[in-house]
């Protein structure tokens, strides 16, 4: 090979590395900008707004039915997304929700997943009400008092959905009234 072709080669090669390197920089530069993207929504400066109604909340993503039922305006706490589901928080517990059924939106307050309006008031007319994780549900270990007010989100038959300080819960129709 003459010393021409040689050069002609080198610079060749290193335009093909140059190139490639240019399309690694910009596939890192994508990456890190996902990551910090992905970062500062799991920062908590977004949560997950459901779109339907009586959408179901899972325990991983496609997973088996959480017991959690969600209706259109229900905010949830975003932690990430995963395919096609979106990873949220509610009452500390992990619950999935499919992307088809809900979207990813700025906070629109400091107080989390407080929710939509509330449709009302939910009075408490018993003592040590338990508050339920579902309708019917599990006991979350919170207890409402006689006369303790709630913001009211909804029923499911007899049970009233109601909000304390950032967190859902049931609580019972025989000791509480919707006003």
């Amino acid at each position: 090979m003459n010393n021409h072709s040689s050069l002609l080669r080198n610079a060749l090669l290193i335009a093909l590395l140059f190139v490639g390197q240019s399309q690694f920089t910009s596939a890192f530069a994508s990456t890190r900008s996902s990551v910090m993207f992905n970062m500062l929504q799991q920062s908590g400066n977004y949560y997950v707004i459901i779109k339907g109604n009586n959408v179901i909340g899972r325990d991983g993503p496609a997973g088996t039915d959480a017991g959690y039922r969600f209706n259109k305006g229900d905010r949830l706490q975003y932690v990430k997304k995963d395919g096609s589901w979106y990873h949220c928080r509610v009452n500390g517990r992990n619950i999935w929700v499919s992307t088809n059924y809900a979207s990813l939106n700025k906070r629109a307050n400091a107080s989390g997943y407080s929710s939509a309006s509330a449709n009302g008031t939910v009075v408490i007319t018993g003592d040590r009400v338990i508050a339920r994780a579902t309708p019917g549900g599990k006991d979350t270990g919170k207890r409402f008092y006689s006369g303790q007010r709630l913001p009211y989100y909804g029923s499911n038959g007899s049970w009233y959905r109601v909000s304390w300080k950032g967190a859902y819960y049931w609580v019972s129709s025989n000791y509480s009234y919707v006003r």
